[in-house]
């Protein structure tokens, strides 16, 4: 342990390996008891599929705006939780996603897991900083969802340090969201096209609410090559895409009920 403790970025990568493995065999059978009941909305109409496509980690001066190209092309949205520096590093693009109709959430203002996770107060220092590092940009405050770097579960944080963020984020009125489709992007430094498709595609099959784990860093550039065909897969199935910036009340409530936001370790 301490021999990886030198390592940051290979403990990120066995976490959020680890975080993908979880969320896909945990989640599964409550989307597939979901699949079977179907959704109703207040009119007994039955309820769509729908699918959020999440970035996380950028924005990137290379990648996150030919994304954006793909989600304009296709006429959909997306929810980006953004890093603050990385916010300032290219804040054109960070409002352009903002312009154009995507929803952005906090991920991190750093994303160095031994400051954030070293305590409530560092990690609600880096949260406000993130925060207002996106409203000084966009002229508009994040959505109050946020992602914690790694998920909601790792091992990154002690679990009393990580509950009492929790409870903090809630009493403001921040809900923390992980993900039921993990497109194991960031699995390696580069992941084959391929694989990605395959990822998304095998992991969305028997859900009803699909939320979607993808990078737009700077090296993500597969990711951006899988993503339209995957887009016209998930259309093909009959998914509807939707953000986190205009969840609707019923909508969350079912996201909390199969532990994708708010997830009870």
């Amino acid at each position: 342990m301490k021999r990886l403790a030198k390592h940051p970025y290979i403990v990120f990568l066995i976490t959020l390996f680890f975080m993908c493995v979880n969320n896909r065999t945990n989640v599964y059978g409550d989307e597939l008891n979901l699949f079977n009941n179907s959704f109703k909305n207040q009119n007994g109409t039955e309820y769509p599929k729908e699918v959020f496509l999440t970035f996380d980690d950028g924005p990137s001066v290379n990648n996150t705006r030919k994304i954006l190209k793909i989600l304009n092309d296709n006429n959909i949205k997306a929810t980006f939780f953004v890093v603050g520096v990385k916010c300032e590093e290219n804040p054109t693009i960070l409002k352009e996603l903002s312009d154009n109709g995507m929803s952005i959430g906090v991920h991190t203002y750093s994303h160095n897991y031994k400051k954030i996770y070293g305590s409530l107060k560092s990690y609600m220092d880096d949260y406000e900083a993130c925060k207002n590092t996106i409203q000084k940009i966009t002229n508009k405050e994040p959505i109050h969802y946020i992602r914690f770097p790694g998920g909601s579960n790792n091992p990154m944080a002690r679990k009393t340090t990580l509950d009492s963020i929790k409870k903090t984020l809630n009493d403001k009125g921040v809900k923390y969201v992980d993900w039921n489709v993990c497109s194991g992007d960031a699995d390696a430094h580069e992941v084959p096209v391929n694989k990605i498709k395959r990822n998304v595609k095998n992991q969305c099959q028997n859900k009803k609410i699909a939320v979607i784990l993808m990078h737009d860093t700077y090296y993500k550039h597969f990711t951006v090559e899988s993503l339209p065909e995957i887009i016209t897969y998930l259309k093909n199935e009959g998914f509807v895409f939707r953000t986190f910036g205009d969840l609707s009340e019923s909508e969350e409530k079912e996201m909390i009920n199969i532990e994708i936001i708010n997830k009870k370790q």
